[in-house]
């Protein structure tokens, strides 16, 4: 097959006694063993910061309440957090592009979503749902509002004078100008230098919570850097293992292409540039997913695709490139190396960082503490 790969292995004097030329394999780490407590670590981590969040929100109302300030914008306090899960496990790579033979007879690459036209498509309405259900499990949605979600909030019926107010005494009139200059007649302008494109630091109300749970700032200091953040482990030596444990079998993955009149695919960084080929047919203008230094690594698209418009054609026009990757991806054993991969190398990416993980989880509770006392003041 023309994508195989020939390793040429020159045989070199060992400098010293005891030297080897490879690395050994890592053994397989048992995920039994493992899942249940990383996962126990990762949830708690997610509360921490939860609780923390609503701790500091219901500070700074406070101090807008003692002001008079009794109705509060939603936007300032909504809430962009990560959300618990079943298993410690983030979303694989081979997640992206290689659906399962079901999911991909059903929806496809959901790039058809990103069309400027309604998606009038059979079962629409049960489809749309369950890309919601994958935007979230793929982290694209972490809350926040929607325009419908405002439209009757009491903090946009208020007069721009009042809001103003609101905003000054929230963080300060600094940040109130930046932010909303259009509320006292003023334009946003980007200043010539580009230190403009950062709100200036807060003050008011979000200032004293700062200062109250975490202590005297240094002046100009961003409100982000007081909080003590998460730990986290070298991620891209993790994909780097992870793609070296999947290497083997991506020939054989783009061999069953080949068969099914699929040639030209080539991987990049452990992916299937999918979404690329369908905007190279022509489907949106761009692609859910995107990797701009990657090049073309997809075959030329046919000449004859559905047009515009045409929502369920696309759909279709996707199921049936969905479905051939899906199934190559079980005859060739892609899915199941990759899935095992995954585990491995997100096993020993979580243990190494577990004790610092509990380190930070000792100070968020710590922090917590303290807020609570300025909340019972």
């Amino acid at each position: 097959m023309h994508h195989k790969r020939i390793a040429l292995l020159l045989a070199l004097p060992l400098a010293a006694a005891g030297c080897a030329f490879f690395e050994p394999e890592e053994e397989d780490l048992d995920l039994a063993r493992y899942e249940r407590q990383l996962t126990e670590t990762y949830n708690e981590s997610v509360r921490l910061e939860a609780e923390l969040d609503a701790a500091e929100d219901r500070i700074v109302q406070a101090c807008l309440e003692d002001r008079g300030l009794t109705v509060h914008d939603p936007v300032e306090f909504a809430v962009f957090a990560s959300a618990e899960r079943e298993t410690f496990m983030d979303v694989p790579p081979h997640r992206w592009f290689l659906p399962t033979a079901e999911e991909a007879e059903r929806r496809g690459y959901w790039q058809w979503t990103s069309l400027a036209a309604e998606p009038d498509v059979e079962g629409g309405d049960e489809l749309l749902a369950e890309w919601e259900d994958y935007q979230a499990e793929m982290g694209w949605i972490t809350g926040g509002f929607t325009g419908d979600d405002l439209e009757d909030d009491p903090f946009r019926a208020l007069p721009d004078e009042d809001k103003w107010a609101w905003y000054v005494a929230y963080a300060g009139e600094d940040w109130a100008e930046y932010m909303h200059p259009e509320l006292i007649g003023l334009e946003w302008e980007e200043s010539e230098d580009g230190e403009g494109d950062q709100p200036p630091p807060v003050a008011g109300c979000r200032l004293e919570m700062i200062e109250a749970v975490y202590g005297p700032t240094e002046p100009g200091q961003d409100e982000h850097s007081v909080r003590p953040q998460a730990p986290g482990g070298d991620w891209s030596a993790m994909t780097d293992r992870y793609e070296e444990r999947t290497a083997e079998v991506e020939d054989g993955l783009l061999d069953c292409l080949d068969q099914r009149g699929r040639d030209g695919w080539e991987f990049y960084d452990g992916h299937l540039l999918v979404y690329g080929y369908l905007v190279a047919a022509g489907e949106s203008e761009y692609g859910l997913l995107e990797y701009p230094e990657a090049g073309t690594r997809w075959p030329d698209p046919p000449d004859e695709v559905p047009e515009s418009g045409d929502v369920q054609g696309w759909l279709d026009f996707e199921r049936a490139l969905a479905a051939d990757v899906a199934e190559c991806g079980d005859e060739s054993g892609y899915r199941e190396t990759a899935e095992h991969a995954w585990e491995q190398v997100q096993l020993r990416y979580y243990l190494d960082i577990e004790g610092a993980t509990f380190a930070w989880q000792d100070e968020m509770r710590d922090l917590i503490a303290t807020a609570q006392e300025v909340i019972a003041e």
